[in-house]
């Protein structure tokens, strides 16, 4: 799988009807390409949410059981928008870039100091850390306690 940032994307309706293999997801609420990985890791080992791999993403991503409480969560919209996609190639990809535009900065994905409060509060990590590595490593924790919900 292909997981990329996009820095100023413009998300309309006509990104959904190119009918590719693919999901995008708010990269400002993305920990890490680690985040997105575990999440894939979930979505293709575990009994599915969805019916669907690339919604089982989003609702993996999410830490969500419910997929219009993960399009809340983590989906994305609107102009300006920094997105992370996941996709099956390059070729995906780039057909995606030209209809979003923007620039191509993987650099969004990581936890930059002006997510940790967003990804705290999204997470729900109550713990008054700032420690980059366990706020990853307790996005991923609640990715996995999902299952069990």
């Amino acid at each position: 799988m292909i997981i990329k940032g996009i820095e100023n994307a413009k998300i309309t309706q006509n990104i959904f009807n190119l009918n590719l293999p693919f999901q995008i997801l708010n990269a400002d609420c993305i920990a890490s390409k680690k985040h997105i990985i575990h999440a894939i890791n979930q979505a293709t080992s575990k009994s599915p949410i969805t019916n669907n791999i690339w919604m089982e993403i989003l609702v993996r991503a999410s830490a969500q059981r419910q997929i219009s409480n993960a399009i809340k969560t983590i989906g994305t919209k609107g102009e300006n928008a920094n997105i992370c996609v996941v996709c099956d190639s390059e070729e995906t990809f780039n057909k995606i870039l030209e209809v979003v535009g923007g620039i191509p900065n993987d650099n969004i994905l990581e936890l930059l100091d002006s997510k940790i409060n967003n990804i705290k509060k999204i997470y729900h990590i109550k713990e008054n850390e700032n420690d980059k590595e366990y706020i990853i490593k307790r996005v991923c924790e609640k990715i996995s306690i999902i299952e069990v919900s």
